[in-house]
């Protein structure tokens, strides 16, 4: 896997980096200015204020909106790079291969590992540069923005935080050998297909 974390190039990391910031951003300022209409124009009755805030509002979600987009178009461009030079490798070193060693390995194995394994693969890779990012980065603008505001708040993420970590790692080391399975049940449900 450390392999094909190598695959993925810096300037996609850190353009994927740089949109997800600006997203959590714009996300986070968006609570802080909803407060700020109601504590202080709708309270106040300053209608200016509450016309400004909430074109100020607009455009941060216009800004969070072309982020989006952005980090989605540069993760899933570089997936896609990812999973055309992993067919054309598994292409050439299936050419190259005996025809012995292809009824070896069997023919519904290959088919799996040039189609649903790299899909399995352009996946993770499109959830790394958008979700497993994303999560972290949100997180630490949260408890940052929770500090700021109140230091008793912010203490309900240093307790929560560690409990979600330890049940993500309790879910993900169940889930891997469940995909182990569904992967030995694709080869099987390849080979039956292939038969018919």
């Amino acid at each position: 896997m450390l392999k094909l974390l190598k695959r993925i190039s810096w300037k996609a990391i850190a353009g994927s980096i740089l949109f997800i910031v600006i997203q959590v951003f714009s996300e986070l300022n968006l609570p802080n200015m909803t407060s700020n209409i109601i504590n202080r124009g709708i309270a106040t009755g300053d209608v200016q204020f509450i016309w400004r805030t909430g074109g100020v509002m607009l455009l941060l979600t216009l800004i969070t909106i072309i982020a989006a987009i952005c980090g989605v178009y540069i993760s899933a461009r570089e997936s896609q790079r990812v999973g055309r030079e992993l067919r054309s490798e598994i292409y050439t070193k299936v050419m190259s291969l005996s025809k012995d060693k292809i009824d070896t390995v069997g023919q519904a194995s290959l088919i799996t590992r040039s189609t649903n394994d790299v899909e399995q693969i352009q996946f993770i890779f499109m959830m790394l540069l958008r979700m497993m990012m994303f999560a972290p980065i949100m997180g630490i603008g949260a408890a940052v923005l929770s500090y700021t505001l109140s230091p008793d708040l912010a203490s309900i993420f240093f307790i929560s935080v560690p409990v979600l970590i330890v049940l993500l790692a309790v879910i993900m080391g169940s889930a891997i050998p469940l995909f182990r399975k569904m992967q030995e049940k694709t080869d099987r449900l390849n080979l039956i297909f292939r038969e018919g």
